[in-house]
């Protein structure tokens, strides 16, 4: 029988660990050590053994200190791995923010033949930066890793590439929504979508929830600009993919639809266009049978 995930682990920490006594023992270069540290680190970080992890980062930030005092070079590869790693790693998020900012200072050189990243490693990474700095209200610091991704995925056809520009697009265009670039952030999503139906056109959309993100905050934006057609159009959009997946059983909460049925609905209502709102209002209540009461009590006036 073959190991355990977590057997896997355990000697993978194992080996670490005697790496690390090693070159302790022996008196090893920074460089090795510093290595040794990010391959431990990260090991704990899988185990969730997450205050070891963060000492050995620590230790580590505190190696590349050392070096550029000493004006040796420092592999970017090593140097962005040990501040996002660590980043990641703080509960507080403007500290995370901080070591995010000190990584993307090196990004620019980080590229197939540095340490820890290929091609496709380094736009996850990218990805979970970005994702984790709109999280945590820090839009503006993740430009750096922004312009990586589009260095990284701008012209290639493959449809993995394809997937992750669409994210990037969708990344970007939320993170000029929150500085109140609402025109630019339309061309984003407009951009993503494109993309997006291109790929279901020919089954390669990983994930039909970017797709639907993408129309629904476009349709937010046309809301607020008072684009009501457009609004409706994507609405509708989203609400259409919402229902093949939940007819395909892939969906597991239908709040967001019955949002989308009621958010619809008032729009007709403000058009005094009833017989339309009425279908989106009786699709929310099959959807959402607690709705129901404030329905009658709503639009058909009715005591219960």
């Amino acid at each position: 029988m073959p190991p355990s995930f977590d057997e896997r682990l355990e000697a993978m920490l194992q080996d670490c660990n005697d790496r690390v006594n090693d070159l302790e023992e022996s008196e090893g270069s920074e460089e090795e050590m510093l290595d040794a540290l990010i391959n431990r680190g990260s090991v704990l970080s899988m185990m969730e053994s997450y205050t070891s992890a963060l000492s050995d980062f620590n230790d580590a930030v505190d190696i590349i200190i050392q070096m550029e005092k000493e004006k040796k070079r420092v592999d970017p590869g090593s140097f962005v791995r040990v501040f996002v790693s660590r980043g990641e790693l703080y509960g507080d998020r403007d500290q995370m923010a901080e070591d995010y900012a000190i990584a993307s200072t090196r990004l620019g050189e980080v590229g197939e033949n540095t340490k820890f990243y290929d091609r496709k490693k380094i736009i996850r990474m990218c990805t979970d930066c970005c994702e984790d700095l709109l999280e945590s209200g820090h839009s503006g610091e993740a430009y750096p890793f922004l312009d990586k991704l589009n260095e990284m995925l701008a012209g290639h056809k493959d449809d993995w590439s394809r997937n992750r520009y669409m994210e990037m697009l969708n990344i970007s265009a939320q993170s000029m929504t929150e500085m109140n670039m609402d025109n630019e952030a339309m061309e984003y999503f407009s951009n993503a979508i494109d993309i997006g139906l291109s790929l279901s056109d020919k089954d390669a959309l990983e994930d039909t929830m970017s797709l639907i993100f993408a129309f629904v905050s476009r349709g937010d934006i046309e809301q607020r600009k008072g684009l009501i057609d457009q609004h409706l159009a994507d609405r509708k959009a989203a609400i259409s993919l919402l229902e093949d997946l939940m007819s395909m059983n892939k969906l597991d909460d239908v709040s967001l639809l019955v949002r989308l049925h009621q958010d619809v609905a008032n729009t007709y209502l403000t058009l005094n266009m009833v017989k339309e709102a009425e279908e989106h209002l009786m699709r929310e209540v099959m959807l959402d049978m607690d709705g129901a009461e404030e329905y009658i009590r709503e639009y058909v006036n009715r005591k219960v």
